[in-house]
């Protein structure tokens, strides 16, 4: 019997309205009840329409909304989900059951979470486009769990670039290969992790004292560990420090900048072998998305801190 091959990209296309929600064609009544993440207005004028595209464990969606009133709500078996969100057109009053309200007009762009609970206004006819991401994005790029909900600074060049980026995402084909999917997914989830770690005021502001250089230069190296042209100097070079002053910084605990660069690319390749998603990549493929040069460098780390070869790591994932 031929094997159906598993897709890493499925498109879904929920259409909400006052008295049912229906959800590829197919029809579930009673639309207020929250299942499908959004207890609507019972207005029979109102409605929407949301074209979600998942790309493996991530989702980049657009919404047409009419105006009105309604709530969103962790939907039935919805993943955990931090959501970045531009509006395209139109204006949308977010008030958090947990938090300070925001609005958010044409162009503004905001985050919220898939777990969380929101009242929301859409003041006249929305469009929204946004992407979503597995928490664990907040621990690769350093940053804290505790995200405040809110607007993202739009006055950046990075800004632009994600945003059409997510655009062109929203139309990945279902057809897409494993490691096509991989690669899409990849770029969004660090688009995502990059935005908020330029955006520092989305941090928990009980814990906005000085941070140590450090905690600043692991958090820069945590989150640019992939790149394999990061030494000890352009960590130095980013942070504005001499390099000695730097080195004397992470003696201080016990270690050095490269030794702890090497470890933060130990942990990367390790997170990547030990993830059944990612059996899409080659070992070599491993490498390149940890850091490391070559293959033969990333089984030398990995033998320093104990770990086996790579397909070893691979191969014991489930003892």
């Amino acid at each position: 019997m031929a094997q159906v091959r598993q897709r890493s990209v499925s498109r879904t296309v929920v259409v909400y309205s006052a008295d049912h929600v229906q959800v590829n064609g197919e029809i579930f009544p009673g639309g207020g009840v929250g299942d499908f993440g959004l207890i609507v207005p019972r207005h029979p004028a109102w409605g929407a329409t949301l074209s979600v595209s998942e790309i493996r464990s991530s989702v980049v969606m657009r919404t047409e909304v009419a105006a009105g009133h309604g709530t969103m709500v962790p939907a039935r078996g919805q993943e955990d989900l931090l959501m970045v969100c531009l509006v395209e057109r139109g204006g949308v009053r977010v008030d958090p059951k947990a938090g300070p309200a925001f609005r958010a007009g044409e162009r503004d762009v905001f985050v919220y979470r898939t777990n969380q609970t929101y009242a929301v206004a859409w003041e006249r006819d929305c469009r929204l486009l946004a992407a979503g991401v597995p928490y664990d994005i907040l621990d690769e790029f350093g940053l804290s769990p505790e995200v405040v909900d809110g607007p993202l600074t739009t006055a950046q060049a990075l800004m632009q670039p994600a945003l059409r980026f997510f655009d062109a995402a929203a139309d990945t084909d279902e057809e897409a290969s494993a490691l096509e999917a991989y690669f899409v997914e990849k770029l969004v989830q660090e688009m995502v992790g990059a935005l908020l770690l330029s955006n520092r005021g989305m941090a928990d502001p009980a814990q906005s004292a000085p941070s140590s250089m450090y905690d600043r230069a692991l958090r820069l190296m945590t989150a640019r560990r992939a790149d394999p042209h990061l030494m000890p100097e352009a960590v130095a070079r980013d942070l504005n420090v001499s390099l000695r002053h730097l080195q004397r910084a992470f003696s201080q605990h016990g270690t050095s900048v490269a030794a702890t660069l090497r470890r933060l690319r130990v942990e990367q390749a390790v997170h990547l072998l030990r993830d059944e998603r990612y059996d899409v990549l080659s070992i070599p493929e491993v490498a390149h998305h940890s850091g490391f040069n070559s293959p033969q460098l990333l089984r030398r780390a990995l033998a320093a801190h104990g770990w086996g070869a790579p397909l070893e790591i691979r191969a014991q994932r489930g003892r």
